[in-house]
């Protein structure tokens, strides 16, 4: 049996953790200079690792911004869940999201900005089908249960509305990276509440059935 277990290795754990370890300084240097005038060098000395170690887990400093991106959407998927099992109506579900996600990345540092900028373009450029399928599944799951408490209109496809809420977050991180003087926390809540009432029942929409 203990040949067959998934569980990681003492050696597998030691190694995430110090892939981990590289990671959380880059960001933290990412948040303070930018990604572009931060060197390997300097992740080195902040996660104090030896130089060939950062290369034992990341080919060069676009491969770990790649990895970023990939952990991102982890986050997503993280923030979707608490956001559906903390907030008791879908707009509130929405406005909770968009606010995990700009007050997590704000938080990073003064460059934030430009870490969400190179975020996404290493995402676009490791599109992943099966991480999409992740995002639009969490999404789903979020207005479906909004349709059960009846704030969640019936008249159009569940992939229709979907792909509603993932426009509109795209455009917004998109806007972020792109936008100098963008207020995204205020942005973020006007965002929520365009789409809870453009998600919203419409008058006369049949009641759910039980």
């Amino acid at each position: 049996m203990d040949s067959l277990s998934t569980s990681p290795t003492r050696n597998q754990r030691r190694r995430q953790e110090t892939a981990d370890r590289i990671v959380q300084a880059a960001v933290a240097l990412f948040g303070e200079r930018g990604v572009d005038a931060t060197t390997v060098t300097g992740i080195c000395e902040r996660a104090d690792v030896a130089h060939q170690t950062f290369f034992n887990h990341f080919a060069a400093k676009h491969d770990l911004v790649r990895d970023l991106a990939r952990r991102g959407n982890a986050f997503l998927l993280d923030c979707l869940d608490t956001a559906q099992r903390e907030e008791k109506s879908t707009g509130d579900r929405l406005a909770r999201l968009f606010s995990l996600l700009h007050g997590a990345a704000a938080a990073v540092g003064p460059m934030h900005q430009d870490l969400v900028s190179e975020t996404i373009r290493a995402a676009y450029e490791t599109d992943d089908p099966a991480r999409s399928r992740e995002v639009h599944r969490a999404i789903a799951k979020l207005l479906r249960a909004g349709r059960v408490q009846r704030d969640v209109t019936r008249q159009h496809a569940i992939e229709d509305l979907v792909a509603l809420v993932v426009g509109a977050l795209s455009q917004l991180m998109l806007e972020w990276a792109h936008r100098d003087d963008f207020a995204v926390a205020e942005r973020s809540m006007r965002m929520a509440r365009l789409l809870a009432e453009a998600l919203a029942p419409r008058p006369g929409e049949r009641a759910p059935r039980t």
